[in-house]
């Protein structure tokens, strides 16, 4: 699975229940954890060979994440144990969907584990590893009708909805103004316009033309 497929599993566990933006923030970045390893990409392919999938992806890494976790969230237990249990499922899931030989048991003993050796790859890389992933897009569509957010949330709120409301209010929404195809939602009078009558500001926020219009009159005098 790619570290975006992880990504949106680490999502799916953070609406497990009520978390503040920070704390899902927390568990979904925790479910790409383990390719960290990846990054042994800079020093070449036969480093990246050697470390990727190996030195994150086992008991060991995950028992060194749950002490530094519990460093920070020792006061929030579900939220700790949920950024544990995203990190482990990350090894679970790659070993499922992915046909190659994995040491998830080092430290502690490095024989090496592949589904593929069980069964046949084509169903793993094939069907097992396509049905995770449709069922996760399904899961992440699920949360955004539900709650009206993406994982873009992690970057930023603003970029979240700016992005997502251009690509899903054109379907349902015209412009109240001139009724072409609305793109843009006013964050201060919540209706919807097209990139002609709105702007967005350097915050990412959004303004009609008239809100933008009547922040910027200077009050009149008594």
């Amino acid at each position: 699975m790619s570290p975006i497929g992880h990504l949106q599993f680490g999502w799916w566990f953070a609406h497990w229940g009520e978390f503040s933006r920070g704390e899902r923030a927390a568990i979904a970045l925790a479910g790409v954890g383990p390719d960290l390893d990846s990054a042994s990409l800079v020093v070449g392919g036969e480093g990246f060979y050697r470390y990727h999938h190996i030195l994150f992806h086992n008991v060991g890494a995950t028992l060194a994440a749950a002490v530094l976790a519990g460093l920070f969230l020792w006061r929030r237990p579900r939220v700790w144990l949920l950024v544990v249990f995203a990190f482990a499922a990350h090894l679970l899931e790659d070993y499922l969907s992915v046909g190659w030989d994995q040491f998830l048991w080092q430290p502690f003993n490095a024989s090496a584990v592949n589904l593929s050796h069980h069964l046949p790859n084509w169903l793993v890389q094939g069907v097992f590893q396509i049905t995770v992933m449709v069922f996760i897009l399904g899961m992440t569509v699920w949360i955004y009708l539900r709650h009206h957010r993406t994982p873009l949330e992690i970057l930023s709120p603003a970029l979240d909805s700016l992005i997502v409301n251009y690509a899903v209010l054109p379907w349902r929404n015209r412009c109240a103004v001139c009724g072409r195809r609305a793109h843009f939602r006013c964050d201060h009078c919540g209706r919807s316009f097209c990139a002609t009558h709105s702007k967005v500001s350097r915050r990412l926020e959004v303004q009609c033309v008239d809100c933008s219009t009547q922040e910027a009159e200077p009050p009149r005098s008594s």
